[in-house]
């Protein structure tokens, strides 16, 4: 693990992606998760006829700036096939990013899906579809352990990869999400499939809401995580979705949360690389 990368979502609509990418920049960021669910509806990257002029200015954007485009979050879910989803896979790729998490389907006809084979085989149908699109854009698509029925168990996200089997899918841990529901980052050393990515913020445990806050201001023991994805051969990046005081906080005090969600992540990278 080399890299630190950091979700654009923590500023708000209607904050322009090139205004984000200046503001990360500046901070320190070099690597950036975009987060395409937050750009649609907006006014921002994905709406309009000329998307993928703006898209490709944004690149252009980036490439001065030496910040780099690593990921991605598609909005909908694996069987959205929207527009905006179509839109998002594109610009992704023409970003420069090599992975796109699209939330799995967690609910169906208003119920919440709780049979977890039910949801395995919902999930597997609508993901092949997408596969042919990834696999032209050079894209890797990732489920991810959310917050609802059968989509809440790490194992399950992971039965899901092995049933699509295809280079083209893999999944992302969020060890805020597991904790809200009292699954620690153990879980990661009973499952046989590695994640390719993860969704680094911090939550107080059972009740306490998805607080995607930053690591250290909730109760996840961050030095276990790094032993444990040491442990496992995790081969991804650092990356950041601690989004939620910077998006709420006034616009004066965003840029001092951001560096300080910088430095904690260097700590923990360092500390990573000296296990």
């Amino acid at each position: 693990m080399k890299r630190i990368v950091t979700t654009t979502c923590v500023f708000p609509p209607p904050y322009p992606s090139e205004v984000i990418l200046n503001r990360l920049a500046a901070i320190g960021y070099t690597s950036l998760d975009i987060g395409l669910d937050y750009c649609v509806g907006k006014g921002d990257l994905l709406d309009g006829d000329n998307w993928r002029e703006r898209v490709m200015a944004l690149r252009r954007q980036a490439d001065a700036l030496g910040v780099t485009y690593t990921h991605s979050h598609a909005p909908g879910n694996a069987g959205n096939r929207s527009e905006s989803q179509m839109r998002a896979l594109e610009a992704a790729a023409l970003l420069g990013a090599r992975y796109i998490v699209v939330h799995p389907i967690h609910e169906m006809g208003g119920q919440i899906i709780t049979d977890d084979a039910e949801f395995i085989r919902i999930n597997v149908e609508a993901t092949l579809p997408l596969l042919p699109i990834a696999e032209k854009l050079g894209l890797t698509i990732l489920s991810e352990n959310i917050l609802w029925g059968s989509s809440i168990y790490p194992r399950n996200i992971v039965e899901l990869v092995k049933a699509v089997d295809s280079p083209y899918f893999g999944w992302c841990f969020d060890p805020g999400h597991a904790n809200f529901y009292g699954i620690t980052p153990g879980v990661l050393r009973e499952l046989d499939v590695v994640p390719l990515s993860l969704h680094i913020q911090d939550t107080h445990g059972p009740g306490s809401g998805d607080e995607h806050l930053l690591p250290g201001d909730g109760n996840i023991d961050w030095k276990e995580f790094l032993h444990i994805l040491r442990d496992i051969g995790y081969q991804g990046e650092l990356v950041l979705e601690a989004h939620h005081q910077s998006y709420d906080a006034p616009d004066e005090e965003k840029d001092g949360i951001l560096t300080e969600l910088l430095r904690r992540a260097e700590r923990m990278l360092a500390y990573y690389q000296s296990l």
